[in-house]
């Protein structure tokens, strides 16, 4: 084989690669509706007897089986909403070099369930469970899908019974409201998973509840440095209870009144790369609509939080904002008439692109 024909081939071959590895495995379709879209660029999405093939050119890249679902409808939000929930348990922020906590192997991240066989789910009642455990602590707790149990000897600390962990039982903040579902009277929010601010790690959750808030000022979003939305939440405004903390956001029961017209929800491969609109709230109450650009897809990503990388292009949000900021997270993206995804995190280098979520996983997350 030539040079040149050898080069020809691997180029071939990493071309084939890549396609392969950036194409699904299977794609959700309309009931009785013809296969549209193909939600990457250059690949041609044909149908065939047992499911789909994706085509470059007249080559066939990759097999993909089409599985027939009902399209949704919802009514996009983009307004602000503040959001607390409590955990499942108490979070280990950290565990200070020495203590006892350190010593029985807790790590930041842990989630304590409880001990001596009383269940926990606050600061005030581990502290009390701690305090009550007459020198010796079996203390059970989560990491990550695993239950683990670990003897600990509290010592005294400043005059009480500690194990020297710094823990935490809720988080809260400010987000944007994707969708209702006007059918089930569910929302969706984030686009990604309410986490604890110090490790990290989702906050399992125990319960929790969303309100109204209004945004009143911007914290300008530059590169190396995110920016964010400052908010207030409505006094006695509570709007919605969360059920559900995923990966691809927050879900529940809505409660509020809403106004707006009902959308369809574009399967993933309905999404292209070119212009959209971002519906969101930067001071107020009332969103509005902003250009953006959707520059990459990534179509295997369906129960992520990156399926798309956007770019904002409109001037005014821009000027406001910088781009995208802490608080946008969760704001409509609409493209040629339908819910196409949320965004839900900024690129710090360059604050005017970003990741976003698509709404059928949104959608898929929320049932």
């Amino acid at each position: 084989m030539s040079a040149v024909s050898a080069a020809v081939t691997a180029v071939f071959c990493a071309v084939f690669a890549y396609y392969y590895a950036a194409l699904p495995i299977s794609l959700n379709v309309e009931a009785g509706a013809p296969v549209t879209g193909t939600g990457f660029a250059h690949a041609a999405l044909k149908t065939a007897e047992d499911g789909a093939e994706y085509f470059l050119g007249n080559i066939p890249i990759k097999h993909t089986a089409l599985c027939e679902q009902e399209r949704r409808y919802v009514v996009p939000c983009g307004e602000p909403f503040g959001v607390k929930v409590l955990s499942d348990g108490v979070i280990v922020v950290s565990a200070k070099e020495g203590s006892p906590a350190d010593k029985a192997g807790l790590e930041a991240g842990d989630v304590i369930i409880s001990v001596n066989g009383r269940e926990v789910f606050t600061n005030d009642e581990l502290t009390d469970a701690i305090t009550h455990s007459n020198g010796s602590a079996d203390i059970v707790f989560r990491r990550g899908e695993s239950e683990k149990c670990v003897s600990v000897t509290p010592a005294t600390i400043d005059g009480a019974t500690k194990i020297g962990a710094w823990v935490r039982d809720s988080a809260a903040g400010i987000g944007t409201l994707t969708f209702i579902d006007p059918e089930t009277g569910d929302f969706g929010g984030l686009g990604h998973a309410v986490s604890d601010a110090d490790t990290g790690c989702p906050v399992p959750l125990k319960e929790g509840q969303i309100t109204s808030a209004e945004i009143y000022d911007v914290v300008k979003g530059e590169k190396g440095s995110a920016g964010e939305l400052c908010g207030a939440v409505l006094a006695g405004k509570e709007i919605g209870e969360v059920r559900e903390n995923s990966p691809t956001g927050i879900f529940g029961e809505y409660r509020g009144g809403f106004d707006g017209e009902e959308m369809p929800v574009a399967f993933r491969q309905e999404v292209k790369t070119g212009a959209a609109v971002l519906l969101t709230t930067v001071d107020g109450t009332e969103p509005r609509e902003y250009s953006i650009e959707i520059e990459r897809i990534n179509l295997p990503d369906l129960m992520g939080s990156k399926g798309m990388l956007i770019k904002i292009t409109d001037p005014e949000l821009i000027e406001k904002t910088g781009g995208i900021v802490r608080g946008m997270s969760g704001s409509p993206i609409i493209q040629n008439g339908r819910l196409a995804g949320a965004v839900t995190h900024v690129l710090v280098s360059d604050p005017t692109r970003g990741y976003a979520v698509f709404a059928e996983s949104m959608l898929s997350d929320s049932n």
